[in-house]
């Protein structure tokens, strides 16, 4: 299950796959969430979106116990970089291609 906002640009996203997708409102049998609920929702596969305070977490829980261990956004970035140009297209009159690789029909 997913969850998309309703605008425009998903709307037009969402366009090219309707005949793959089944769409459901969300309902509020508790009310709309507010701002202090967002650590309390939970939301079921038959759109229901329900407010248990028992879910509420406190932010130290999120936190990793160990800062040094978490991935930084540029090495996570140049290893995606490099398994994407890693995957190059080979092709016969390709400049990129190595030399030691031949291309058979």
């Amino acid at each position: 299950m997913e969850i998309f906002k309703n605008t425009a640009a998903q709307n037009s996203e969402l366009w090219h796959v309707k005949h793959l997708i089944e769409l459901r409102p969300l309902i509020f049998p508790n009310g709309e969430p507010t701002l202090e609920d967002v650590h309390a929702i939970e939301i079921f596969a038959d759109g229901r979106c329900v407010i248990d305070r028992r879910l509420a977490c406190d932010e130290t829980q999120l936190r990793l116990a160990d800062p040094q261990k978490q991935m930084m956004t540029a090495y996570l970035s140049s290893q995606l970089a490099h398994r994407y140009y890693s995957f190059k297209d080979i092709f016969e009159d390709n400049v990129y291609t190595p030399s030691n690789i031949s291309v058979l029909d």
